[in-house]
């Protein structure tokens, strides 16, 4: 019977995170210089452009480190830890976007956010009232950061679920005649 190597594990997995994680942050940015950072539908189009990406980076693991054939398990893990990997990334990219290069973008958020509250005919006005008021405090960079941060861990975690299904590969065993 032949013995299986072990294929690498994190030295592809900071690679393919970093990989995605700047990928996603060039999709941002890109955004922001459009002036098109506050816009809802652009959340869909970086969503898309992650999916994408990821799908890629899991594939070229299984083709490059696994031998084109991979468990369940195996490509979870690794996009498991490609999403934590670029979702650090992403929340440096946040800290540095809302201190650095747009020190106003927490507040330009906050109007936002609070135009979209009031603009709701569903809520009453005191429901109005009371969403602004616990909004208050939301918009601190270290808030945001830390929502950047355990978000994109969440996404990361349901996309790996979802595309790991698709990206499995399991090697089939000949049957063996007696």
């Amino acid at each position: 019977m032949e013995e299986k190597t072990k294929a690498p594990f994190w030295k592809p997995a900071l690679i393919y995170g970093l990989i995605v994680g700047f990928v996603s942050i060039l999709v941002s940015v890109i955004f922001y210089f459009l002036g098109l950072s506050l816009s809802r539908w652009t959340s869909w189009v970086s969503l898309a452009v992650t999916v994408v990406v990821l799908v890629y980076v899991l594939l070229a693991y299984r083709n490059e480190y696994l031998g084109g054939y991979a468990s369940y398990g195996k490509i979870f893990l690794m996009s498991l830890a490609v999403g934590i990997i670029s979702s650090i990334l992403g929340a440096i990219y946040t800290y540095l976007l809302y201190n650095v290069i747009d020190p106003e973008m927490a507040d330009k958020t906050r109007i936002m956010a609070e135009e979209g509250i009031m603009n709701n005919k569903r809520l009453t006005e005191s429901m109005k009232e009371d969403w602004i008021e616990r909004m208050d405090g939301r918009f601190t960079t270290a808030k945001m950061v830390r929502t950047a941060l355990i978000w994109g861990i969440i996404i990361s975690t349901i996309l790996g679920l979802i595309i790991s299904a698709f990206v499995k590969k399991e090697e089939k065993i000949p049957a063996q005649v007696s």
